[in-house]
């Protein structure tokens, strides 16, 4: 209303379709005679979204376009009201004030009829007047009345003359300044409603017109052009910005100051639990998480409500199948220009896979420590089975040694010479031999010479045979790719196991023939022993883990330790086999 008391038509031009022209009057600013000119600028929905104003200092437009008339000849533009706005004459002194009533009257009359009417400095002139399209406003172009009455006999015809010519320039005015005030101020007005449907890079073009309008065009181009760099740098920002937040996150969220989601970002690599967009509108809490509890709620909303920034808050969440999944999301709080709180911002992240990560670590790692108490169980069971090589075989070997020797030291020389004591001597020689050839076997069972010279093939063959010659097994080994050197821990792996199944079927399975292959190409590698014995319940044997099940115990827990599965396939009265396979990427092997 303050505006509408000092601006004459703001009033009218809020609601006018086109070009409206306020009424004359002294700009309080200024001291001068103003018109303000008035243009709408519309929406992309077709509604006036405010006006494009512009005070018009009329001394200097009448200057510029009634400028050129005839000294004896008079221009003058009135305004609904009867006051002098633009004289070609004398402009400054009549401004704003009243025309004759007279001009009025006439001014009012039919356009181009003409009439005669005293000017303000007392001269009497025919008129003839036009309208200014888009204002109420008129124009009178006069010519001194004695100047057509000087020629008599020309009266009629100068007279005509003169009207029309008095017409033509009444016209001519008021076309060029209807044309200087709209021309710009649509050129404006089109280039900002092209703007507002987002054509950002149209410019208003440079057109003849009021210095004032002319500078407005300049200024609204200025400004397009700061809009279109803030612009970009607001788009190389939020690039920034969103490169950023996909780098280091799955999602970007808002909250208002109740905690409820204004907005989220993005898209995370999985289904993290309810979509995004079902957060907006919500509190975190009124969706399940199976991992938090009230109290832990509790906690989370007292942070939030002492206005804290958090980090690394993990949340569990279901999705539609029901699945569980984690995340994980950090906040910091947002506050206004005037400090006040007004929500929090912050990101997130999809962890599901991390967590998983982390619980097949923990399995592992539990899974590592079962092992390693196998393997120690394995080294007993190991050095239990040489102590008893070494007692069974070695220690009465040694101790026959020791009498045979105390019976030949204790006896004469001519004793010595009789057939007894060379059969003692010769019998001393065998116990020798047998326990050096048992402390040879026991020192390959702990570790095969042939294993490192010849590869796993030499070292199962040597095994093997001397297995034969002490039970009388008969082995077979069927190796086709037996020049494939395996990795040395590998390979002891494997000789572990090939020793252990044997070793089996000639104290338990009562077999009479064993079958052993080595698949060294294939992908996974697979080794296996076959034998044709009693068999038993290999699920109930391991469960119940007696000396017997520990050797198998033992079996398995070595495959595992080279990466690989050992599978045991027995029933009572159907033979036994053993198997173990190792994928090719974890088994080193080389041609």
């Amino acid at each position: 209303q303050q505006v509408a008391d000092v601006v004459p038509g703001y009033l009218r031009a809020q609601s006018a379709d086109g070009l409206t022209v306020g009424a004359a009057h002294l700009g309080p600013l200024s001291g001068r005679w103003v018109s303000v000119l008035f243009y709408p600028v519309k929406n992309p929905r077709g509604q006036i979204a405010g006006l494009i104003s512009l005070p018009v200092n009329l001394q200097a437009l009448g200057e510029r376009f009634l400028g050129a008339v005839a000294p004896t000849d008079l221009v003058v533009v009135i305004d609904q009201a009867g006051r002098v706005i633009m004289r070609s004459r004398d402009s400054a002194a009549w401004i704003g004030k009243p025309v004759p009533e007279a001009q009025r009257l006439g001014a009012t009359g039919a356009a181009g009829r003409a009439f005669m009417a005293p000017g303000l400095d007392g001269v009497a002139r025919f008129f003839v007047a036009a309208s200014v399209a888009g204002a109420d406003w008129r124009v009178l172009a006069g010519v001194p009345v004695d100047q057509v009455l000087a020629a008599p006999d020309r009266a009629l015809g100068v007279g005509l003359l003169l009207v029309l010519g008095g017409l033509a320039v009444a016209l001519a005015v008021a076309w060029r300044v209807s044309l200087a005030l709209v021309r710009p101020i649509e050129a404006l007005s089109h280039v900002a409603t092209q703007v507002a449907y987002g054509q950002t890079a149209l410019r208003v073009p440079p057109q003849q017109g009021p210095r004032e309008l002319a500078e407005v065009a300049q200024t609204f181009n200025r400004m397009l052009d700061a809009r279109e760099q803030a612009q970009q740098s607001l788009s190389a920002s939020e690039e920034r910005f969103r490169t950023l937040t996909a780098l280091s996150s799955d999602w970007y969220w808002e909250q208002d100051a109740q905690h409820r989601f204004i907005r989220v970002d993005g898209q995370p690599g999985r289904r993290s639990g309810p979509l995004l967009s079902d957060y907006v509108g919500k509190t975190r809490w009124e969706f399940p998480a199976p991992n938090l509890t009230d109290a832990d709620w509790d906690r989370h909303r007292a942070a939030l409500q002492a206005h804290q920034a958090f980090r690394g808050f993990e949340i569990q969440r279901l999705d539609d199948n029901g699945q569980l999944h984690w995340v994980t999301i950090s906040g910091t709080p947002m506050h206004d220009a005037a400090g006040q709180f007004c929500g929090y911002r912050g990101v997130g992240s999809d962890i599901t896979e991390r967590k998983q990560q982390e619980q097949r670590r923990l399995s592992l790692s539990a899974r590592i420590e079962e092992l390693s108490r196998g393997l120690v169980q394995a080294q007993e069971e190991a050095r239990r089975r040489f102590s008893g090589e070494l007692h069974d075989r070695t220690s009465p070997n040694l101790a026959a040694l020791r009498i045979n020797l105390d019976m030949i030291a204790a006896a004469t020389p001519q004793a010595r010479l009789t057939d007894a004591y060379a059969h003692r001597i010769e019998d001393t020689r065998a116990l020798i031999d047998d326990t050096t050839a048992s402390i040879r076997e026991i020192c390959a069972g702990l570790h095969p010479v042939a294993l490192e010279a010849g590869g796993l093939l030499a070292a199962v063959r040597s095994f093997a045979h001397q297995l034969a010659s002490r039970t009388g097994l008969r082995v077979s080994i069927d190796c086709p790719h037996g020049d494939i050197r395996l990795a040395p821990q590998l390979g002891l792996a494997l000789f572990r196991i090939v020793q252990e199944a044997m070793t089996n079927c000639a104290k338990h399975a009562r077999a009479k023939v064993v079958v052993v292959k080595l698949q060294f190409a294939n992908d996974p590698m697979q080794v296996s022993v076959t034998d044709d014995g009693v068999g038993f319940d290999a699920d109930r044997v391991l469960q119940r883990a007696t000396r017997v099940g520990l050797g198998l115990l033992n079996m398995r827990e070595t495959a595992e330790f080279v990466g690989g599965r050992l599978r045991i396939e027995s029933v009572p009265g159907g033979g036994t086999q053993v198997t173990v396979q190792i994928d090719a990427q974890q088994s080193g092997r080389d041609p």
